[in-house]
């Protein structure tokens, strides 16, 4: 593609002054369900068209809010009756996993999985300090009952009846008399009766999964940076990554498959699946976008999951937190170095530290987690018919990594006397690499930000996917198709739309040519 470049209406909107793509523009805009429109001029005829969607009309005249409350009712009985479950009532107190079930084998994940997930969550909780908590969507108390005992004050939420009355069953065997929790019955999206500020720490951990749009999301997280004060965070833990969807959805279709099964079908799964996927994936990209168009939000810090357990927790999601306050703190901006150029392991990195005396950072950082799913997508996208899934599985099996695992570079940065680490998957690369960044400890103060390595603009294209919304995104482009059709020359009709979060920013072609392959692939 030869990209030439983007258009919009001139500030005056005077037909005079409007090129051929600006006419287009012109036209998508006046369409309701359109906010804003551009036109990618290319060598073919027409162009490419770029819409963001406006929220208001799929709401309202396209019905998209009654496809969010039938979904939010949806997982309400699917709580509900998960709860009433008779084994429930066996489980300890504080670690009821029902629901917690493998992608891949479709069994509960195994208890010592689930308590190192639990552990990790709460210390990366009880690391924020908080004192007054607000949790959104607390499920069955697993992170409440381990974190309320330290704070002053604890608010709960869930849209549960059935789970509130268990976990207030609970409380009473894990609270002294004179502290005490408040469980409230209500969406995630509520948050009347409480003032701007009143709280120091909201948690929404492995709840945005079920959130049926991005808007929603956004109402939410909004709603929750409100109520929180100067000085506190919000931690959205266990997201699932969208930049990591296919990896994901591609591991779980082909160990599924059967052994003589061609790639091609899968990848038709795997697209299927994507098409009818019900839970809501989000980039790394959305939290940051959040964080320039909220003047309250002065920093967000993406990280991987911690931990050893081998699963899709840790492999495909990561913790979001917000930090709320005045963008005041110093940012540290010391230089990351590129692992490819060098492609150190653990060792060379360890004698690097032992020798740095300021910060120092890795970008791109190759992750074992993942590296063997990244060969398997690669192997299934060029894949042919003469190949079958075993053929490909046995390959798998013989593929040497070469990366690192994010919890042996932590391990190996605490080894080495008085350093800290942080990890980052803010550059949101689609491989899993991540960023590592090595300091003397308490040298960098909580307030006190990192120049992580930042995604690439077409990465702000798609910031979330469209649970359920598939045949809703298909209408609105037909309309907008149909409204060209009949408004211009045929000349003029763009060759094909995208519905997008972002429009794309004017500049490199090949990163344009990257941002439309993006919205082609898995």
């Amino acid at each position: 593609m030869n990209s030439q470049s983007f258009c919009g209406v001139p500030p005056d909107g005077s037909v005079a002054q409007l090129s051929k793509a600006d006419r287009v523009v012109r036209v998508l805009r006046s369409h309701p369900g359109v906010r804003e429109a551009s036109i990618l001029q290319t060598e073919g005829a027409g162009g490419i068209g770029f819409v963001v969607a406006e929220d208001k009309h799929l709401d309202d005249v396209m019905k998209r809010a009654e496809l969010r409350d039938l979904a939010l009712k949806r997982w309400r009985k699917s709580f509900d009756l998960t709860h009433f479950a008779e084994n429930v009532k066996s489980k300890p107190v504080g670690f009821n996993t029902q629901g917690w079930n493998s992608s891949y084998t479709g069994q509960e994940l195994p208890e010592a999985e689930m308590l190192e997930w639990v552990q990790l969550t709460v210390s990366e909780i009880l690391g924020l300090a908080p004192r007054a908590v607000y949790e959104i969507g607390c499920g069955t108390g697993m992170l409440l009952l381990r974190v309320a005992p330290t704070c002053e004050r604890y608010v709960a939420v869930d849209f549960s009846p059935v789970t509130l009355d268990r976990v207030r069953a609970q409380l009473k065997s894990v609270l002294t008399p004179e502290k005490s929790v408040e469980l409230l019955e209500r969406m995630a999206d509520d948050f009347s009766g409480f003032d701007q500020n009143s709280f120091d720490t909201v948690v929404l951990n492995s709840v945005a999964q079920f959130f049926p749009s991005s808007s929603y999301l956004t109402r939410v997280l909004e709603g929750a940076i409100e109520i929180v004060r100067p000085g506190g965070r919000v931690f959205a833990g266990d997201m699932q990554s969208l930049p990591l969807r296919a990896l994901f959805l591609s591991s779980v279709e082909l160990f599924r498959s059967d052994d003589n099964q061609a790639p091609t079908a899968i990848m038709e799964r795997i697209r299927r699946r994507i098409r009818l996927e019900p839970w809501l994936f989000v980039s790394p990209a959305y939290f940051l976008n959040l964080a320039r168009k909220h003047k309250k939000v002065s920093r967000v810090e993406i990280e991987p999951r911690p931990g050893r357990a081998d699963n899709e927790v840790t492999r495909y999601r990561y913790n979001a937190i917000l930090y709320v306050g005045e963008p005041s703190e110093q940012r540290n901006d010391f230089p990351f170095t590129d692992w490819l150029e060098h492609q150190w392991g653990l060792k060379e990195i360890r004698e690097i530290l032992e020798k740095q005396t300021g910060p120092f950072g890795i970008k791109c950082i190759p992750n074992t987690r993942v590296e063997i799913d990244v060969a398997a997508l690669d192997g299934l996208r060029r894949g042919e018919d003469s190949i079958t899934a075993g053929q490909l599985k046995r390959e798998l099996d013989q593929t040497a990594t070469r990366g690192i695992h994010p919890q042996d570079l932590v391990d190996l940065g605490r080894s080495v006397g008085g350093l800290e680490i942080r990890l980052s998957w803010a550059a949101c690369r689609r491989d899993g690499s991540y960023d590592a960044a090595f300091f003397q400890a308490g040298s960098l103060g909580s307030s006190q930000a990192i120049s992580w390595p930042q995604p690439e603009p077409s990465e702000y294209l798609t910031l979330t996917s469209w649970p359920g919304q598939g045949k809703l995104r298909s209408d609105l482009i037909d309309q907008i198709t149909d409204l060209c059709k009949s408004s211009l020359p045929p000349e003029l009709v763009p060759a094909r739309f995208y519905l997008v979060d972002s429009l794309p920013r004017e500049g490199d072609p090949v990163l344009v040519e990257r941002a439309i392959d993006g919205l082609n692939s898995l």
